[in-house]
């Protein structure tokens, strides 16, 4: 994939995150907002790195003068580091939003206890 194209889908990815994560308010979408940009790329890049190793496979040869060896892909390695981080920044970014989401459940959802313990005093 060309620079130019994966600038794109960064972007349309950073554009869909943006999106999403609306019910959290515009200021702190600013506070986040270098996350959203770097989980975008970190979605697309994984992403070619998937593709890499299912072109490639995880097992590649590997030559070393007059040796040849089978090692791990590079892609796979990789991938498998990034994984982790987008995982770990993921949630992050989701924490942001059940934050803003949660207390319009709270709002929304009422067992009755406090109706119930307000009406007796």
């Amino acid at each position: 994939m060309d620079e130019k194209n994966k600038d794109e889908l960064i972007l349309k990815e950073y554009r869909k995150l943006k999106r999403i994560m609306k019910p959290v308010g515009k200021e702190q979408i600013k506070a986040i907002d270098d996350l959203l940009h770097r989980l975008a790329f970190m979605t697309i890049t994984l992403s070619d790195l998937e593709n890499d190793v299912k072109t490639n496979g995880a097992i590649v040869l590997f030559e070393n003068g007059k040796q040849l060896m089978r090692v791990e892909n590079p892609a796979q390695k990789s991938y498998n580091t990034m994984i982790n981080r987008y995982n770990a920044l993921y949630s992050t970014i989701l924490g942001y939003l059940a934050k803003a989401i949660e207390p319009e459940k709270t709002k929304q959802v009422s067992d009755g206890f406090d109706e119930f313990v307000g009406g007796d005093r």
